[in-house]
């Protein structure tokens, strides 16, 4: 009990580091996972202890809110362990209805739906808190968002091109966090669409600087 009352005092100072993907299929239907790791601070203020059973501890803590909340869960263990979560979701609007694990970051998740075009929203980050043993604390975490569909708008922090997997990096000292995302379904992804855009500018550019040229040198025969 000591020890557990030692690691729950550590792990609300120094965090831990969060991969939350968010996969979307075609049918809308979602999988929620997420792969936790200590921070380095937490290994290091525990060190008597070995990675693996520090994380064991601390998904100890979690497991009956994980039980209640329908993930499952499993720790991987190695040279770099980690927890792994996961749940499933009929579709986008049950999972923002129900994922415990994003819910407890923000005052309110907005969804709307017009024809074919849904729109993702946050409202009001709360920040870490460090009295709060029903929730992780986060030091560092990349929420990925992978998606078949074009999306029409979005403040993601970075964006993989070659997937459609829009990241948002939520961290400690982070002050007015908020994910938004606007999805058309109408228009599935494409990812050869940036390489045929850019390919289609590329001979636009050719064509002018060509039609230039050539009556630059008709002038001249004149």
């Amino acid at each position: 009990m000591k020890k557990l009352l030692i690691l729950i005092s550590c792990l609300f100072i120094t965090g831990c580091n969060v991969e939350y993907k968010i996969n979307i299929d075609e049918d809308l239907k979602v999988i929620e996972s997420v792969q936790i790791a200590g921070g380095e601070e937490l290994y290091k203020t525990y060190y008597k202890t070995s990675k693996n059973k520090v994380l064991s501890s601390l998904l100890d803590l979690y497991k009956d809110i994980l039980n209640q909340n329908n993930y499952e869960y499993n720790l991987v263990k190695g040279i770099e362990p980690h927890v792994g979560l996961e749940r499933k979701y009929a579709n986008i609007g049950d999972y923002i209805d129900n994922t415990k694990l994003l819910n407890d970051y923000f005052e309110k998740i907005k969804y709307e739906k017009k024809d074919e075009i849904i729109k993702i929203e946050t409202v009001n980050y709360i920040p870490n808190e460090e009295d709060n043993p029903s929730r992780f604390y986060v030091e560092n975490m990349d929420i990925a968002i992978t998606i078949p569909y074009e999306v029409i708008n979005h403040n993601a922090n970075w964006v993989d091109e070659k997937t459609n997997t829009y990241h948002y990096i939520m961290k400690t000292n982070t002050e007015d966090f908020k994910i938004m995302l606007e999805i058309n379904t109408a228009r599935k992804f494409n990812p050869y669409l940036t390489s045929i855009k850019l390919i289609i500018m590329l001979l636009i550019v050719i064509i002018i600087v060509w039609f230039i040229i050539f009556k630059i040198n008709r002038k001249k025969k004149i």
